[in-house]
């Protein structure tokens, strides 16, 4: 019962404190500003360009497209086009040379210089026509067919002999990277908000009052529960206004957002030139590979394993940073150490690559039962298949080594706070 007047104690403190909801509803609104931004801003960037090319090799200036944002007109001369030329306008210059295929093109500006993105397209334009030149110049080839064939794609599947199951190892890694960098951050910064719980309450000497007339094991539980339930609540509020903000962005500008999709798309497709037929097809592909993949990880299983190896890391680490803040003086003394406690989570992540090439070796496997780096170690290997008594292993040792950091917590709590 004094357990859990610590805990509604620890929660109402923090629900009471400003700085709480004002970051509750500030990182949501600046994930959505980061979403829009860039949008909008890659929007502005796009105004329309006015290109007078000169082209002295009879091999580009009929055949370059206007689009959205650029416009071509064909010049006699270099002098003329500086004449009919406006301030904004661009000159593209291909001269002649005594080799059948040109290698040099000049684009030539007053002022401000062109975007990346002027620049891209119109050397996309320039290397598909020099391209299909050759192809139907000197090789005598059907610029249409040799593109079809360049063009078409292989995949190959993996498949799994016995129960003739694909792999889907690259949707599985990038699950598992994802599992395995959100667990370390949230174990990260759950330690150290029970490390700035611990170190307020030892210069106000409240823990000495509250000890009085509980246990120190009774305090540190009390602690390290209300810390994880005010975080646990404020991460999902995070996700919820985040999810409600851009989709409130996205709402309220659907045609900035459909434009900037169509423009992406655009440039995709000019950027790849003679591998536009790939470009039309692999969205398509990817999504269907991504979709495939995610129903062969079987979702709520790895969701219930990250749920229990979050909640035992929790414990583990929160109890071995509530003692090492409860001997600690200074606030930056217990912010150094507390990245120390949590060095084993980042060892894992460093060695994410040497897990991901083996999921079922032996490096894997004892990083996974030893209780320090088994949180991350089991997220980068549960997409692939964990074993159940790996598993169970871990989970128990877990346990085990939760249970002494609390004891050995407790004992410095009862030195250092009581």
């Amino acid at each position: 019962m004094k357990t859990l007047l610590i805990i509604a104690r620890e929660c109402r403190l923090r629900l009471r404190r400003p700085s709480f909801w004002v970051l509750t509803l500030l990182v949501p609104a600046v994930v959505a500003a980061l979403y829009a931004l860039p949008v909008v801003a890659a929007r502005q960037a796009d105004e329309a360009a006015t290109v007078l090319v000169v082209d002295q090799t009879g091999l580009f200036a009929d055949g370059l497209c206007p689009t959205e944002s650029l416009s071509f007109k064909s010049m006699p001369t270099l002098d003329y086009a500086w004449q009919q030329a406006s301030a904004h306008d661009l000159v593209l210059m291909i001269p002649r040379r005594e080799t059948t295929i040109p290698h040099d093109a000049y684009l030539y500006y007053r002022g401000t210089p062109p975007t990346v993105a002027v620049q891209s397209a119109i050397d996309a334009q320039l290397q598909t026509l020099l391209r299909n030149a050759i192809l139907q110049d000197v090789y005598d080839l059907d610029p249409a067919v040799y593109h079809s064939v360049e063009s078409t794609h292989l995949r190959l599947r993996t498949h799994d002999a016995a129960t003739g199951h694909e792999s889907h190892l690259q949707v599985k890694t990038v699950v598992a990277v994802a599992l395995a960098v959100l667990m370390a951050l949230t174990l990260l910064l759950f330690g150290a908000q029970v490390a700035r719980a611990v170190q307020e309450e030892r210069h106000n000497r409240v823990a000495e009052i509250v000890a009085t007339s509980v246990r120190p094991v009774q305090l540190l539980a009390g602690k390290v529960a209300g810390v994880a339930l005010t975080a646990t609540l404020q991460l999902t509020l995070w996700i919820a206004l985040a999810a409600a903000a851009i989709a409130g962005v996205q709402a309220a500008n659907p045609d900035l957002f459909e434009q900037a999709r169509a423009q992406q798309q655009h440039r995709s497709l000019a950027t790849k030139g003679t591998e536009a037929t790939v470009q039309y097809d692999t969205p398509v592909q990817l999504v269907d590979q991504t979709v495939e993949g995610l129903a062969a990880i079987q979702l709520p299983v790895v969701a219930g394993a990250f749920v229990l190896f979050f909640l035992l890391g929790y414990l583990l680490y929160g109890t071995l940073v509530a003692a090492v803040a409860a001997r600690l003086d200074s606030d930056a003394d217990t912010t150094q150490w507390t990245l120390v406690a949590g060095a084993p989570l980042l060892l894992a992540l460093a060695l994410a690559p040497l897990v991901l090439r083996a999921p079922a070796g032996a490096l894997a496997a004892w990083l996974t039962v030893i209780p320090f780096t088994a949180p991350v170690a089991a997220m980068l290997r549960l997409p692939f298949g964990l074993p159940l008594w790996q598993t169970a292993l871990a989970a128990v040792l877990l346990v085990l080594c939760a249970a002494a950091a609390a004891v050995l917590a407790a004992r410095t709590y009862r030195r250092h706070i009581v």
